[in-house]
């Protein structure tokens, strides 16, 4: 890369989001969430926390760019201790 590439603005895909669900007392529970990606389909994020995140539940993701958008857990994969990448699917998709 030389350096007039360098002094071009960079646009990462990457920012936070919620993604949020309702515990079994009917509680909302948010979890920070950036995305790294998104298709037509589906999204795929990484989440940095303590709780297990469980992929039957019902989640929505909160974007203040894009609005609240139900979302299917499709796969998780814990990277270091407390990351763990996921990819979901647009249930409206």
């Amino acid at each position: 890369m030389n350096d007039t590439q360098r002094d071009q603005v960079r646009d990462p895909t990457f920012h936070n989001v919620e993604l949020v669900t309702t515990d079994a007392s009917g509680c909302e529970k948010t979890y920070p969430l950036t995305l790294r990606d998104t298709s037509g389909t589906g999204v795929g994020g990484m989440y940095i926390g303590k709780e297990v995140l469980n992929p039957k539940s019902d989640y929505i993701l909160r974007d203040a760019g894009a609005g609240d958008r139900k979302v299917r857990i499709m796969w998780t994969k814990q990277v270091a201790d407390f990351v763990l990448m996921l990819g979901m699917e647009l249930a409206d998709a």
